[in-house]
């Protein structure tokens, strides 16, 4: 069902780059999984599940009570077919909608899922580990989409675009308007037991998804640059709230931090919140999703390997660079690390601070080469590395790989 072409192809959905929109629903606040459950549910509803997401069993089995409803699981660490198999169970069953409850992946695969079933194929080139795939026009209707999450910090449930596995440290980011659920619910109760280090991982996501269009170097509208930088502020301090225990009362309880914590995660992959900017901002996460394709490591941990160098990096940064834009990055390390004052290894020192702060271990990814994996990111995203050599790249893994004090 995956078919692999020159990058350019004549059956392409829509522009290819609208990939920054979001659902056109959105519910958010307690209740509000099992109150759209039971409606949909009410009209007929198939019903794909990462069975060990926590509370979303409890509210699958209460659509399986229902006769309209039929449920097919999807498990965190499905198959890379997962996506066809699962289209397979839409074509036959013919749902008019679809719901999804679990993770970043889970939802990754219904919404490829849901493109598959309506007709489209990726088109992708077959040579790099990872990059970039489009999809094909869709030859028939697709049912409508909604998405449970229930972890925090992916945004997949409000995004354009889906992680493709293709087996063999292979993958692809598949990227079109059609994959944008048709609506989405954020309810703290679905991550209400999630471990503390998913909730640090779901919080660094979502933390450097703000910051790393801030820090790399394209033009950016200033009030987008505002809001995103206001908004990583918020996210700092929720998960601080959720995974620092410091012995004061806290200001909320934490279902109202997470939810809140959610609630910008799906705003960040508005389109208004990056006007005018280029949609490769965010520089810093196709150097980890090389390291993370290449070594078979989480996307979270090659960010968490990454960002402290890359942010000295970025702060010293003085005059045009391919890699970041040094005013901004500076304003950025101001508002967040102010005890750094924009001093490039004090920068870096403040933000495996902040790591080690929400438990998570900056360190590289068990096989990582260097040289591999510049001429790796180079070779897989050249259009999103512009002006940075396969040797660039190595070097800024090389200086991840140095130890932070």
């Amino acid at each position: 069902m995956y078919e692999a072409d020159p990058p350019t192809v004549a059956a392409l959905s829509e522009p290819a780059l609208l990939w920054q929109a979001a659902a056109r629903r959105l519910r958010i606040g307690a209740g509000q999984a099992a109150a759209e459950l039971s409606l949909l549910s009410g009209r007929g509803v198939l019903v794909l599940f990462d069975p060990d997401a926590g509370p979303a069993g409890e509210l699958v089995r209460e659509c399986v009570d229902n006769g309209r409803s039929a449920v097919w699981p999807i498990p965190a660490d499905a198959a890379p077919d997962a996506p066809v198999r699962a289209a397979r169970e839409i074509l036959e069953r013919q749902p008019s909608n679809v719901a999804v409850l679990g993770g970043g992946s889970a939802m990754d695969t219904a919404k490829l899922a849901v493109a598959l079933a309506a007709g489209s194929e990726p088109r992708f080139s077959p040579g790099p580990r990872s990059g970039l795939a489009l999809l094909t026009r869709a030859t028939r209707a697709a049912p409508t989409l909604t998405a449970f999450p229930t972890t925090l910090g992916t945004g997949s449930e409000t995004s354009a675009v889906a992680r493709l596995p293709l087996g063999g440290k292979r993958s692809r980011l598949v990227c079109s308007p059609a994959l944008r659920p048709t609506s989405a619910v954020l309810d703290p109760y679905l991550t209400g037991t999630l471990p503390r280090p998913l909730l640090a991982a779901g919080a660094l996501e979502l933390l450097l998804r703000l910051v790393g269009p801030l820090l790399g170097p394209h033009r950016m509208n200033a009030a987008a640059a505002e809001w995103l930088l206001e908004c990583a502020a918020t996210v700092m301090h929720g998960a601080d709230t959720l995974l620092v225990a410091d012995g004061r009362p806290a200001e909320e309880s934490p279902a109202a931090v997470r939810e809140r914590l959610a609630s910008v995660s799906a705003a960040s992959h508005q389109v208004w919140a990056r006007v005018g900017g280029s949609p490769f901002a965010f520089l810093l996460w196709y150097l980890a999703d090389t390291a993370a394709t290449a070594t078979g490591t989480a996307k979270n941990a090659a960010l968490a390997w990454l960002f402290p160098s890359y942010l000295e990096r970025a702060v010293s940064a003085h005059g045009p660079s391919p890699w970041a834009d040094g005013n901004r990055s500076r304003r950025v390390v101001r508002r967040l690390f102010p005890e750094a004052r924009s001093d490039p290894a004090g920068s870096s020192a403040a933000a495996a601070g902040l790591l080690r702060r929400w438990g998570i271990a900056p360190v590289a990814p068990a096989g990582a080469d260097a040289v591999g994996l510049g001429r790796d990111a180079v070779s897989s995203w050249p259009r999103a590395l512009t002006g940075i050599t396969a040797r660039d790249a190595s070097e800024a893994y090389a200086a991840a790989s140095d130890p932070v004090s």
